[in-house]
């Protein structure tokens, strides 16, 4: 192949990639892991700094609408400071130095990408399945999204990496106000909600800890995702045990992403059992779908079989070293001349 044509096909791909990207939404329970706490030693498990280094990697395949962090229900947060301000410094800085090369080596990319504190991260507020939402006045960030959805003509994928109250909240004030139009344009995609493999059990597939965060919420958007009032992907476990379990082993293998910046937060975040912990970022891999497993592999519905989180378990263990040799990859670009 010439080089005219390999760089003519190469600004194609290019073009079709930008030309197609998907919007997203990410509520995250993710903070800064110095804030001291029960779970791994701090406020909220690590993993989701290494799955958002991840992101923030890919970030030029995504159309990122959204970030809300620290929406969890912790007792520590009530004082723990603003965790956006923590987030577009610890990030944000990092994200602005590695760019430069990403967008002259890959391209796509954002110039920046802003994080918002969760409107639940004080109050540790959870849903209430006897409450009608007629009002999203005190959920600030579940109105961004709606201000978002209602403003869009395509489907908003939300990402959902720990809590559901504020997803739930949103369902209610639709279903409420008779906005079915806005649900329509919704599609959740949620890691390990439920799981008859890990954690759970056939008989009580709901008993993981991100289901018992908020079990109300949990129960009542999987019952409308049920009935078809949204569409809702459970990806269950098969980040924590596909993605992670099938990785590259070693901190050789890793220390090779120290050399960016992101690389570098990405192997840092949650480095455990001698490999990266970033379990929540099968929920943007699906959403890719070249990587293993795609949403078509996963019902829309909620529910979660058991042979169907094997099978997508079994795919992403055979990707997860591409999935990881693409992170190593762009963590290279981003430093390369």
């Amino acid at each position: 192949m010439s080089k005219k044509i390999y760089f003519l096909t190469t600004l194609l791909s290019t073009f079709i990639v930008l030309a197609q990207k998907p919007k997203v939404w990410i509520y995250s329970d993710m903070s800064d892991k110095t804030i001291k706490g029960k779970d791994h030693g701090t406020a909220n498990d690590p993993d989701d700094i290494s799955g958002m280094a991840g992101y923030l990697l890919m970030a030029n395949m995504f159309d990122t609408k959204g970030i809300v962090i620290a929406s969890t229900h912790r007792s520590e947060h009530k004082t723990s400071g603003n965790q956006a301000e923590w987030a577009n410094t610890f990030f944000g800085e990092a994200y602005k130095k590695d760019v430069v090369h990403l967008n002259k080596n890959i391209g796509g990319y954002p110039e920046s990408i802003n994080f918002i504190q969760s409107c639940i991260k004080e109050t540790a507020e959870k849903y209430n399945s006897a409450k009608t939402y007629n009002s999203l006045k005190e959920y600030k960030t579940v109105e961004m999204l709606f201000k978002e959805l209602d403003k869009s003509n395509d489907i908003i994928n939300v990402l959902c990496w720990g809590s559901l109250t504020e997803p739930a909240i949103l369902v209610n004030y639709c279903i409420t106000k008779k906005r079915e139009d806005i649900l329509n344009k919704i599609r959740f995609i949620a890691h390990w909600t439920n799981s008859s493999l890990h954690q759970g059990t056939i008989e009580k597939p709901w008993k993981v800890a991100n289901c018992n965060e908020d079990r109300s919420a949990c129960e009542y958007i999987k019952t409308m995702a049920l009935n078809g009032r949204v569409k809702y992907y459970e990806c269950g476990a098969i980040g924590q045990h596909g993605i992670v379990t099938g990785s590259p082993k070693g901190i050789d293998y890793f220390d090779q992403f120290k050399k960016s910046n992101l690389g570098k937060i990405f192997a840092e975040g949650k480095f455990v059992f001698n490999s990266v912990d970033h379990s929540d970022a099968a929920t943007y891999w699906v959403l890719l779908g070249d990587w293993g497993v795609n949403l078509n592999d996963i019902t829309s519905n909620g529910t979660n079989l058991m042979e169907v989180e094997q099978k997508n378990e079994d795919q992403f263990k055979l990707f997860s070293k591409s999935i990881h040799n693409e992170l190593l990859r762009r963590s290279d670009a981003a430093v390369s001349k």
